[in-house]
């Protein structure tokens, strides 16, 4: 009997770094600035939120390599819930992963790659929208628009997802060479900002705000979702476990190291921002990223640097391709989901029904709003099953005593606890402040319930 199309191990840690890498440095960096500057008003609040947020993320991260060590298979999350807490937690993180967070994310990346194309064809810019409507949510503006802006978005996710069906192999590929571009794209700016001599340290100033109230940490809680935002897709390369020659080796340094490079670029480009735009006006320039590079290199250095935001962008929706279908695939083996989406293509060896939708629902979802409208329900729905992963490390400690751990989490469990005791703060600010996208969020998931009731009591 002729053994099922199975997925390659086609993965080394060079792919393994460009997929973390590359799916964190997204659209987040050249767009959340302006918005993190419009909430704290200040050098040092906005340095520190970013330093948090990196921080959050690197302790998450320390955590996840231990899990992706003693789990090494595709699906990354979903399998580390399922063995903890149970199938039904892996399906909750998968359902949030899939349709929330991976769509959400690419939507609204690619939604960041036409905003950033308005530079050279003003129709992209989302004020020239062909249909507009709003309507109120919980006294909150929802939207939903039609426009050029969407239609190349659409193109874009299209062209993406063939690629992946193509392959993992293929998809790594890709990924290399956008994570490259994007990097490259990022450290570029920042030298050209300190040989420039057009900045001036005066411009970090208020450096700190004279008063620090209660609304003023909620602001900077606020800001947070931003940065997060930024850093998301931190845990998204192992989801891609099963595909990688060497995962126990391979996993924990790609997650580790590409952090930390992503926390120093992130560090290194806010400072350069700051040079050269005051920190008064940076809320006012949603394209600080591109009003740097018109400032320092004149037209045409700037239009070198858009080029490269829009591969960043590439590639990070690309990325989200890459990975993101394998929680989907993952549950479909398992039987918590309906079992076509863990088919394997016989020829090209990737879930390719998951890949197709995830790549049908992103486009859906282009159409939702505004990018931060997208990108705030992404990250709170998200972080709750962030810090829920990072409680598994303690749980199978305690349930898979004996299992061989080639890579143990730095600092369990106070970095482990650190990481969790945080993200509940967050998630808790969050809901004060922004009632609309936590509970549309827990919405989300509340529906999937009868869904996984019916799909496991079919099978």
């Amino acid at each position: 009997m002729q053994q099922p199309p199975q997925l390659l191990r086609a993965l080394g840690l060079r792919e393994g770094i460009a997929i973390h890498v590359g799916c964190i440095i997204g659209s987040g960096i050249f767009l959340k600035p302006a918005v993190i500057a419009g909430y704290l008003e200040a050098t040092g609040p906005i340095l520190l939120v970013w330093i948090v947020a990196g921080l959050l993320s690197l302790f998450g991260a320390l955590s996840i390599a231990e899990l992706s060590a003693v789990l090494p298979q595709t699906g990354g999350p979903y399998v580390y819930l399922r063995e903890s807490f149970g199938k039904v937690w892996g399906f909750l993180f998968s359902w949030n992963d899939f349709f929330i967070n991976k769509a959400g994310s690419v939507a609204a990346i690619s939604i960041a790659f036409t905003t950033y194309a308005g530079h050279f064809v003003p129709a992209l810019s989302p004020e020239h929208a062909f249909f507009k409507t709003q309507w109120l949510l919980f006294d909150q503006p929802m939207q939903f628009v039609v426009g050029w802006n969407q239609i190349i978005a659409l193109c874009l996710i299209a062209l993406v997802t063939i690629v992946n069906i193509r392959g993992v192999q293929f998809g790594g590929w890709v990924m290399n060479i956008f994570t490259a571009a994007k990097v490259l794209a990022l450290v570029g700016l920042t030298f050209a900002v300190a040989f420039s001599g057009k900045g001036s340290s005066s411009n970090f100033m208020p450096w700190w705000p004279e008063e620090i109230s209660w609304s003023y940490v909620s602001a900077f809680g606020l800001a947070l979702t931003s940065a997060l935002w930024a850093y998301d897709g931190w845990l998204t390369v192992t989801l891609n476990s099963g595909e990688f020659r060497n995962p126990k080796r391979d996993l924990p340094i790609s997650l580790i190291a590409g952090t930390l490079i992503v926390i120093a670029v992130y560090l290194a480009a806010n400072l350069a921002f700051a040079y050269i735009v005051p920190v008064s006006q940076m809320s006012g320039s949603p394209r600080i990223a591109a009003d740097v590079a018109a400032i320092v290199l004149g037209p045409i250095g700037a239009s070198l640097i858009i080029l490269g935001i829009m591969a960043s962008t590439f590639g990070a929706t690309n990325g989200q391709l890459l990975a993101g279908p394998r929680t989907l695939y993952a549950g479909g083996k398992d039987g918590v989901f309906p079992r076509v989406f863990g088919k394997v293509h016989s020829r090209y060896h990737s879930p390719y029904i998951a890949i197709l939708t995830l790549g049908i629902w992103g486009m859906i979802l282009t159409f939702s709003g505004t990018f931060d409208q997208i990108t705030n329900y992404v990250v709170f729905t998200s972080w709750g099953f962030y810090g829920l992963s990072a409680l598994a490390v303690i749980v199978l400690r305690r349930k898979m005593p004996d299992a061989d751990r080639p890579y143990k989490a730095w600092g369990y469990p106070y970095a482990t606890l650190a990481f969790v005791a945080v993200t509940l703060w967050f998630l808790w600010n969050v809901a004060v402040n922004e009632t609309r996208d936590a509970v549309v969020g827990i919405a989300l998931l509340l529906i999937s319930l009868p869904l996984y009731k019916y799909w496991t009591r079919k099978r």
